[in-house]
């Protein structure tokens, strides 16, 4: 399992909508993104400055219907410290371009697609 690299993606994802860079300095918003604590989601994995989370297999992306797909993998911060987790995904046709996270955190985190 690869750690994601923020901004290198060919589609990718965060989990603020008004983070979506507007211009040719992509790279650049996103790391400020991330430097912030935004997470930015990609197929293998969604991470933050210090926080990378990986799974497989990699997700595959799809809002016809309504798709649960369940994913093994791991977090990681700064120390390091690992822990296993297992990943829920869902979309829906409903809410096209977005992705709802569970994990064993208490809340459900949602990500918006910034290339479609």
């Amino acid at each position: 399992m690869a750690t994601t690299s923020p901004g290198f993606a060919e589609r990718y994802f965060v989990n603020d909508p008004a983070a979506c860079p507007t211009n040719a300095e992509e790279q650049d918003q996103l790391m400020d993104f991330a430097n912030d604590g935004g997470l930015i989601l990609e197929e293998d994995g969604f991470s933050s400055m210090e926080y990378f989370c990986s799974f497989e297999p990699d997700l595959q992306y799809h809002w016809d219907g309504y798709q649960v797909t369940t994913h093994v993998g791991h977090c990681q911060t700064p120390g390091p410290v690992f822990m296993p987790t297992l990943f829920t995904f869902v979309m829906t046709e409903e809410a096209p371009g977005e992705i709802a996270l569970f994990d064993s955190n208490e809340y459900t985190t949602r990500f918006y697609s910034c290339t479609d």
